[in-house]
């Protein structure tokens, strides 16, 4: 009697013992296929942002291709620029016998990303040479306003002032600074609007440019 209770609760144990370990199984199972998909969410996520700025990258180099396409090989006016009350040249004459690097932008332009350039003009192109063959060309801004602006950056090449309207292609109307290279019969090349998104490709094109410049 007492052996057939002792096999009758043995039995119950055992049940219940599988029934925890069951339990068990099911609980740890449920946790590793919720992190797993928490990760590949993660995972899909990560590679969604790689794909985004992938595309972004695409599309600034695609943009300035473009660019070039336009107005590349365009003449500009030989406009009078204004560095100082006492002080001023036109634009034919910062380009003698090789070409010049320019700098264009406005007031209305992002402040920010206009100074982040010339810091990084000021940095980037540092050797005396290369900053012999910068010159920066601005709108909407007073000789008070840029010269707060040299001295507070250190900017080392000129920076002029001319009128709004000087030029008339299409560049002039993304409302964004832009670079450009001037060539002593006046007309351009190189166009590029940089992205401080992407401060290597800024890089790069000074580095391509400043060799330009240099042969």
């Amino acid at each position: 009697m007492n052996s057939n209770k002792m096999k009758h609760v043995s039995i119950e144990e055992i049940k219940s013992g599988l029934l925890i370990i069951l339990f068990l199984t099911l609980l740890f199972s449920g946790f590793y296929f919720l992190n797993a998909i928490q990760k590949m969410k993660h995972n899909q996520v990560v590679m969604s942002e790689y794909t985004e700025k992938i595309q972004m990258k695409e599309d600034l180099y695609r943009s300035n291709f473009e660019l070039n396409i336009k107005i590349a090989g365009l003449k500009t006016s030989d406009v009078y620029c204004i560095e100082s009350q006492k002080e001023g040249k036109l634009l034919s004459g910062m380009v003698k016998d090789k070409p010049v690097l320019i700098y264009r932008f406005t007031g209305s332009n992002c402040k920010t990303c206009y100074i982040d350039v010339l810091k990084d003009l000021q940095s980037e192109l540092s050797d005396s040479f290369s900053l012999g063959k910068i010159r920066a060309l601005s709108s909407q801004l007073t000789e008070r306003d840029l010269l707060i602006l040299k001295r507070t950056y250190n900017i080392k090449f000129p920076i002029y002032l001319i009128p709004p309207k000087s030029f008339n292609w299409i560049a002039e109307d993304y409302n964004v600074p832009y670079f450009f290279v001037l060539h002593p019969d006046m007309k351009i090349s190189h166009i590029y609007v940089p992205n401080n998104s992407y401060p290597e490709i800024n890089k790069q094109y000074l580095e391509d440019v400043k060799i330009f410049i240099s042969e």
